[in-house]
């Protein structure tokens, strides 16, 4: 079958995007013929999310203070959802929520010039999907368009299968990936209420879509609007992870169809889920358990790769790389590669292990990005995360000795942060601001059904719907609230005190790329600068 993959917008075009990369290399592998486009290279395109933003800090100016270009796209992503289910009518009502919207924090009040123009922006953003995804299914004519679905991209996944399905009426249209809003299960009614209420959606793959997309594709789960892995597990078979892939058995990245030239660096995958059980992340509901490529295959991986697309720099597209980090730096080293690699990982022992530390350095990791989220024992324990915050000190000070750009990701509001939790933060990025070097800070985003439980602490993570019914017609599903966490007026008002305080302690937050070129000269100011190279 011929088959078209589209990454929609909005998503940041850093790295080619591993989803559809992987389904290209393995349905390839299969013997169709398959097309995959990211539709966020298109820099006309791309550049409306910012002049949203941009117009939204022009009508709103305390949106400097709020990481905007972190927090705002969920509220972006909203209002076109809002938009494309109002479609041409967009009554009173629709104007209503979409000040609702804009007013996250409290503190925007929005009037119906001010809708007006963000309007104009999301009219010419669909436009502009429009268009490109007739101009593509005219093109090359699949059988099969997908797209990814995430939070930021929903809108613009099912604008692009409306498109695709009115452009060839026989066309077969899926979504895929981890959900419409941030912890959507499979279970929770989210997808349901996508397949109930989008009639020219044929299927909606959750999970790990190789196989499923696959199987699909061959009819053997007939009309089964929503697929997971559970769907291609026999009746006998009692644990549904045993129908999940091989990693070596997935092809190598095949990144033809997407202008290399617009992306940082080149993006591989290491591993699939992640050994640990924070209590706001979804990665082990969505990949079921955690499962590693051997090193010789990485580094396999990176040498075709490199020799072929001419970079020597890797985003390493994993929950965590812990688990990798000492046997691929080790390999690295032995075969004399220069490559250079950017990657998350966890304030484990071995990051307080100096020595460990400096053989990352030595193998090529070049940037960290650590989720600090708090630097309160008492709020770390409620995230069951395992970690205290003199190791998380005591590893950035490890990584910015050996040179490592040093990325740590916070969370303000989780449920049963108190002043004095986020006070301890503050004073955590004023101690340490010598080994950060970003400070990026988050809202805390309420799944629908908690996560995952905090061990052996007594929590009532129960929750509320964000939006009243009356406007379930411009939404597809429900947002929710945290009942018992600080609501969204005062964690927005954290993170502007956050913000406010990381600019007085020149602490950067780099968005752009003139951005990161200041980021790295202050790094290499403070004499962590790891020989020339540059994170860009």
């Amino acid at each position: 079958m011929k088959v078209l993959l589209i990454m929609p917008p909005f998503w940041d075009p850093i790295c080619p995007p591993q989803g559809i990369v992987c389904l290209k290399s393995f349905l390839q592998n299969q013997g169709h013929d398959v097309h995959i486009a990211d539709f966020n290279t298109d820099a006309r395109l791309f550049g409306l999310q910012k002049k949203y933003l941009e117009l939204g800090t022009a009508y709103f100016p305390h949106w400097k203070y709020l990481n905007i270009c972190r927090n705002g796209p969920r509220y972006f992503a909203r209002h076109r959802l809002a938009f494309f289910m109002a479609d041409q009518r967009r009554p009173a009502a629709y104007k209503e929520l979409v000040r609702l919207i804009l007013n996250f924090d409290g503190r925007s009040i929005c009037t119906d010039a001010a809708v007006e123009a963000f309007d104009a922006v999301i009219e010419e953003s669909f436009h502009m999907v429009a268009s490109k995804t007739e101009k593509l299914v005219r093109q090359l004519e699949p059988d099969v368009v997908g797209c990814t679905m995430l939070e930021s991209t929903f809108p613009s996944a099912l604008a692009i299968l409306k498109k695709a399905k009115k452009t060839k009426p026989g066309i077969k249209t899926v979504l895929g990936g981890p959900g419409a809003a941030v912890g959507n299960m499979a279970d929770d009614g989210s997808l349901q209420a996508i397949a109930n209420k989008c009639a020219w959606i044929d299927a909606i793959i959750y999970g790990e879509g190789e196989k499923t997309l696959e199987k699909y594709m061959e009819g053997v789960l007939g009309d089964k609007k929503i697929i997971t892995v559970h769907d291609l597990t026999p009746p006998s078979t009692q644990n549904a992870s045993d129908a999940l892939l091989d990693l070596e058995d997935i092809p190598m990245p095949e990144y033809d169809g997407l202008p290399l030239r617009r992306y940082l660096w080149l993006s591989i995958f290491t591993s699939r889920g992640c050994p640990y059980k924070c209590a706001f992340c979804f990665e082990n509901c969505y990949w079921m358990r955690f499962r590693k490529k051997s090193v010789a295959r990485i580094t396999s991986e990176m040498d075709a790769l490199s020799a072929r697309h001419g970079k020597n720099k890797f985003y390493l597209c994993d929950s965590l790389t812990n688990p990798i980090a000492s046997p691929l730096a080790e390999a690295l080293i032995s075969k004399g590669r220069n490559y250079r690699w950017d990657c998350y990982m966890r304030a484990t022992a071995d990051c307080l292990d100096a020595r460990k530390v400096q053989l990352w350095a030595k193998g090529g990791l070049d940037r960290v990005r650590i989720g600090v989220e708090s630097a309160s024992a008492h709020v770390l324990k409620r995230m069951n995360k395992n970690i205290s915050p003199a190791e998380t000190r005591n590893s950035l000070t490890n990584f910015a000795r050996a040179g490592i750009r040093t990325t740590t990701l916070w969370i303000a509001g989780f449920p049963g942060e108190r002043e004095e939790d986020f006070q301890k933060s503050l004073s955590f990025l004023a101690e340490n601001r010598a080994s950060i070097y970003q400070a990026d800070i988050w809202e805390y985003i309420c799944p629908p059904r908690q996560i995952s439980s905090s061990a052996g602490v007594e929590s009532d993570f129960s929750t509320k719907p964000i939006y009243p019914d009356e406007f379930d017609d411009f939404f597809i599903f429900k947002y929710y609230d945290s009942k018992n966490g600080p609501p969204a007026q005062e964690r927005f008002e954290r993170i502007s005190r956050f913000e406010k305080t990381r600019l007085e302690l020149k602490v950067p937050n780099p968005y752009t790329i003139t951005e990161l070129w200041e980021a790295d000269e202050r790094w290499g100011t403070l004499g962590h600068q790891k020989g020339s190279a540059r994170v860009f």
